[in-house]
């Protein structure tokens, strides 16, 4: 919601400006029509002189104190790391028994108190645990039955034993039973947050899987397409350079007979940590198939791109992804930059075409297409490993 620009500051100075205090806060302040009615009926009381002025000034600045002292514990964000940030339990505990030392002090006004107690139960019911839910029923119904066998043993003329035992009885039952409710309906709310939490982490999953690698962690080939159709249009539409590259790992099918599949994953998984950690943010790489990837390096040309995926090929054959088996890998690359109203499959194809032309000049390279009718120009192999996959 949208507040008036006079308004704003106050509503900081109130609330914060976190979201999650703010709602935190608003559940609080959420609970001041219930001290405004407790004070309400005192204030009544001692007008009709049920109970004495000062009696009713303690319990007045008795509850302003209390509020007051959660509104501040709560707004000054010292709670935020609390498995309740709103302090429910010991507001509800405190709060209740306020309204049972008041009960015993205003006469013929107690069924009004009697309702406070029910919606200082029923407003907690929706932030603590159904275990808390009940344990502050039960709290609620022995201070209330003490309450009533006090004031039975101080006042027996004015309160006999039978109209104590009837209130217990009444009243004591409604409130465990809307304790009991409570709980239920607490319960209710915790297994339906639950299933909502499992559901968001299903939906995440899925999202993964349908958007990720799950080996890598890289796009997976339906997303990095997606990107691929966005990003040339937007190059050619702005007339900005465009370079995907297309890489395929060495001898990838000699390791995983050679050495098994664990070592295959281990070295398609070190391609991708590096591929992290050497290339630009804005550069993309995705598992294209197999031991295949495309890298997508937007607003830079071929050339500036073949410096960048040759370091990259540096590092992967300087890499050990198993220290035991002391094995290193090279890749090929084949590069193209994209042309003036070519479609994706076109540019793809030409990185393709490269890819093939350092496979058949010895692999371990990188080649940049560079037209239809001349070859692709390859990047001088600038280290040569020894017992290279």
């Amino acid at each position: 919601m949208t507040l008036p620009p006079w308004l704003s500051p106050l509503a900081v100075l109130i609330l914060g400006r976190e979201p999650r205090l703010r709602r935190h806060v608003v559940f609080v302040l959420l609970t001041l029509q219930l001290y405004a009615v407790c004070l309400g009926v005192i204030w009544h009381s001692q007008y009709l002189d049920i109970i004495p002025p000062g009696l009713a000034q303690m319990l007045s600045w008795a509850s302003i104190a209390i509020f007051g002292s959660m509104y501040l514990a709560v707004r000054s964000g010292r709670t935020q790391h609390l498995a309740d940030p709103v302090l429910t339990l010991p507001h509800a505990v405190i709060s209740v028994g306020l309204c049972v030392v008041a009960y015993t002090q205003i006469g013929e006004s107690r069924g009004n108190v009697m309702i406070l107690i029910a919606q200082a139960i029923v407003v907690s019911m929706f932030r603590l645990k159904p275990a808390h839910v009940l344990a502050l029923g039960l709290y609620t119904v022995s201070i209330f039955a003490l309450a009533v066998g006090w004031l039975s043993w101080q006042d027996p003329q004015r309160y006999p034993w039978s109209q104590g035992l009837t209130h217990l009885i009444v009243g004591g039952a409604t409130l465990l039973m809307l304790s009991l409710v409570a709980k239920w309906v607490s319960d209710i709310r915790m297994r339906i947050g639950s299933q909502a939490e499992e559901l968001t982490q299903t939906l995440q999953t899925l999202q993964q899987m349908a958007t990720q690698d799950m080996l890598t962690g890289l796009m997976n080939r339906r997303v990095m397409t997606d990107l691929l159709e966005a990003e040339l249009k937007l190059a050619q539409r702005h007339g900005q350079p465009l370079t995907v590259a297309l890489i395929d790992l060495d001898h990838f099918k000699h390791i995983n007979d050679t050495h098994g599949h664990h070592v295959g994953d281990e070295v398609l998984k070190t391609f991708a940590r590096l591929s992290g950690s050497r290339l630009r943010e804005v550069d993309r790489m995705a598992r294209w198939g197999g031991e295949e990837f495309l890298c997508l390096l937007p607003q830079v040309t071929a050339q500036d791109a073949l410096s960048a995926i040759d370091r990259l090929r540096q590092a992967m054959a300087d890499s050990v992804p198993l220290e035991q088996n002391r094995l290193r890998t090279t890749f090929s690359a084949g590069l193209a930059q994209a042309r003036p109203d070519e479609t994706l499959e076109q540019l793809v194809e030409r990185a393709d075409r490269a890819l093939y032309e350092a496979k058949q000049q010895g692999r371990n390279r990188c080649c940049i297409h560079q037209d239809a009718s001349g070859p692709p120009t390859a990047q001088p192999v600038s280290i040569v490993v020894e017992g290279s996959a």
